[in-house]
């Protein structure tokens, strides 16, 4: 049913070639080249303006049933390129069985797959319920204002069936994992570093004792749980200092806390708010300011019984002769997507993330991904959508 394998490649590579880096106003061009691939009979187009830049589009072809909407999201934003590339970032090349590039793997390859599905069903039969494709902004940004956006004006609901094609290696993720993001700075007592003894108040000794100690007792947070592990912290962001023979009067940190039921993002804040403070007690003449950066998003865990789950896992099975979809001791998702967001704001369980693409090519240096992963997303997505009337009754 769906689009030749050579089109989903053609489309892969079309769109890895347009720069849409976050941050930039390259979404704007991606949004400009759907559009356009995707003006087609029986396909509907809506337009979302987002607060502080962009648009979000939602592409749907009409179901004739009752089912559920099915909701594919794929945003249209990619991290930044970086550097050390052996090829250019922004060619799509093809090199083997691979397509190469930026988005590539995160999530270009789900977008291409998707199109490919639309394409195919208003040229075919038309499905049990609406199949919606929402490209979304700034899912890589902070804030995700183009998720907040699609809910908050009502575009998508606690009802809908909804899929993030985020790179999974196939394998389906129904725990997501939460996160809190925290800038922290200690101040301390700027001074000679002769006179430290006398004078002086280390601002990076602070800071040091305070991501020690939360090194030490982010596991207080939340048992380790059977999906996604224990809690976990990094310090992705440590500057202080002005010179090698002055105490530093100031040290700012960024926190990554990740958070697993039933712990919330607000515990993580709580919890480095009681260690700074444990900190600066010791040293008089100290303090801290601790403020959040981006938004709070709360761990989820889709259903079992969600007919999104339901569903793929027969659609696997359809296409891959009974064999069952992987969904060992390794399906939660560390990262945190469009479908996540959906969840924690509307209280859904019924969205999941699965798509082509390795997680360890995404976010890297020579992100690819391979096409045998394309072809094997577009047969499943097929028989997703040949089945999902099936799927509500079982």
């Amino acid at each position: 049913m769906s689009s030749s394998i050579e089109t989903v490649v053609r489309d892969l590579q079309e769109l890895v070639r347009i720069d849409s880096q976050n941050p930039g106003p390259g979404e704007g061009a991606v949004a400009a080249w759907l559009t356009r691939r995707l003006d087609l009979p029986g396909l509907s187009v809506e337009r979302q303006t987002v607060t502080g830049g962009g648009e979000n589009l939602l592409f749907t072809v009409p179901g004739t049933g009752a089912a559920p909407r099915l909701v594919l999201l794929a945003h249209m934003d990619t991290v930044p390129v970086g550097e050390h590339w052996t090829v250019a970032p922004l060619a799509g090349e093809r090199r083997g069985e691979a397509i190469y590039g930026r988005g590539a793997c995160d999530m270009k390859a789900g977008m291409a797959v998707a199109i490919g599905l639309l394409e195919a069903l208003v040229a075919g039969l038309a499905p049990a319920g609406d199949v919606v494709l929402c490209a979304t902004v700034d899912e890589e940004g902070a804030w995700m204002r183009g998720v907040h956006e699609l809910v908050q004006g009502g575009l998508v609901g606690g009802e809908d069936q909804v899929l993030a094609l985020e790179p999974t290696g196939l394998r389906l993720r129904i725990a997501q994992v939460g996160l809190r993001w925290l800038s922290l700075t200690m101040n301390g007592q700027m001074a000679h570093a002769g006179r430290a003894h006398r004078d002086g108040i280390d601002a990076n000794h602070l800071a040091a004792l305070v991501v020690c100690a939360l090194k030490e007792r982010v596991t207080e947070l939340a048992p380790a749980h059977p999906l996604l592990g224990p809690p976990r912290t990094t310090c992705g962001v440590i500057a202080g200092g002005v010179a090698t023979n002055v105490v530093p009067g100031a040290c700012r940190l960024e926190l990554d806390v990740r958070v697993v039921p039933p712990a919330s993002p607000e515990d993580a804040t709580e919890l480095v708010r009681e260690i700074a403070e444990e900190v600066v007690a010791r040293f008089p003449g100290s303090s801290f300011e601790l403020t959040p950066l981006g938004v709070g998003r709360p761990p989820v865990v889709a259903a079992q019984d969600a007919p999104i789950v339901r569903g793929l896992h027969a659609a696997w099975s359809a296409a891959h002769d009974g064999a069952a979809l992987e969904q060992g001791g390794e399906d939660g998702h560390e990262a945190y997507t469009d479908a996540s967001m959906i969840a924690a704001l509307t209280g859904s369980t019924s969205c999941t993330v699965w798509g082509p693409g390795l997680p360890k090519h995404a976010h890297v240096a020579d992100e690819h991904v391979e096409i045998a992963q394309l072809d094997t997303a577009a047969r499943v997505l097929d028989r997703l959508v040949a089945g999902w009337r099936d799927a509500q009754a079982r």
